[in-house]
């Protein structure tokens, strides 16, 4: 009696070893995984308007969005300088974030509040609030 108790529990033993050994890989595959998509980004994506020119990408990490950009202005010798709009979506609405802009070259670094759900940019040339813009670009 006493020796098939111990076969019993060595058999329970090696069974629940046994499972935990083939989860724990899948586990920690889909942890890695999951880690590897949320620090990625998006590559470069790169548009023009005037002689603005505009490159972003972006990403998410810890539950934020990030976003970089650069902006050149490649006409300094004119009164028109090149602008960037970036706008966030919260709940449903869009909000405005900030206008960046340059006569030469700015190149910036956002992180997002955990409340933002998408964003969306664009890009403009011009002065004295009359500016010539482009269209959305996405997340």
């Amino acid at each position: 009696m006493h020796t098939i108790g111990k076969l019993l529990a060595g058999t329970v033993l090696a069974g629940i070893a046994a499972t935990g050994v083939a989860i724990a890989p899948a586990a920690t595959a889909s942890a890695t995984t999951t880690a590897s998509v949320s620090q990625a980004g998006s590559s470069w994506d790169r548009f023009e308007r005037g002689d603005g020119r505009f490159d972003y990408r972006w990403g998410k990490s810890g539950g934020r969005y990030w976003l970089d950009f650069k902006i050149w202005d490649r006409d300094r010798r004119d009164r028109d300088y090149s602008f960037f709009d970036v706008y966030y979506k919260n709940d449903g609405k869009w909000f405005f974030y900030k206008r960046y802009n340059t006569k030469s070259f700015l190149s910036k670094h956002i992180v997002f509040g955990k409340h933002v759900d998408d964003f969306r940019v664009r890009g403009g040339y011009g002065h004295n609030g009359d500016f010539g813009w482009g269209g959305w670009h996405f997340r």
